[in-house]
């Protein structure tokens, strides 16, 4: 029985000295690490409600087809959050009635970035759509 399991493990030890070299890691040095190329702009928006707030519902509404495509859903999620916080002020001013609303679907918008979910950002934008209606007096 011991001259058995000697045997065994000689043939064991044997066999990972020869396989081990097998399982080295190897890099593929023609594949390229290039940097992204995309670039995003360090200037906030500026304007009034008016003018941003159909920017911002432009943005939303194109939101769950670049995600779809496979497009930069996190640059446009950031641009929504951008347009949203220089707008904020001005809904705030004229219409504190929907303020928290429009946050809300700017939040629903980024949590459909985050957790790529189209749906929420379909949800997102038709919400949208009523609140700049509302804002406006439509």
């Amino acid at each position: 029985m011991r001259r058995g399991f000697l045997v065994t493990a000689a043939a064991v030890s044997s066999l990972s000295v020869v396989a081990l070299p097998a399982c080295a890691t190897t890099y593929d040095t023609t594949l390229a690490t290039e940097q992204s190329s995309t670039s995003t702009s360090s200037t906030l928006p500026t304007g009034t409600a008016e003018e941003l707030l159909p920017r911002l519902l432009a943005e939303v509404s194109g939101l769950s087809g670049l995600m779809i495509a496979g497009g930069d859903a996190d640059g446009s999620g950031q641009r929504i959050q951008e347009l949203w916080d220089a707008a904020r002020a001005d809904v705030d001013a004229h219409r504190p009635d929907l303020t928290s609303d429009f946050s809300s679907m700017v939040a629903l918008a980024e949590k459909a970035v985050r957790f790529k979910r189209a749906a929420d950002a379909d949800k997102a934008a038709k919400n949208l759509a009523v609140l700049v209606d509302a804002y406006f007096g439509s």
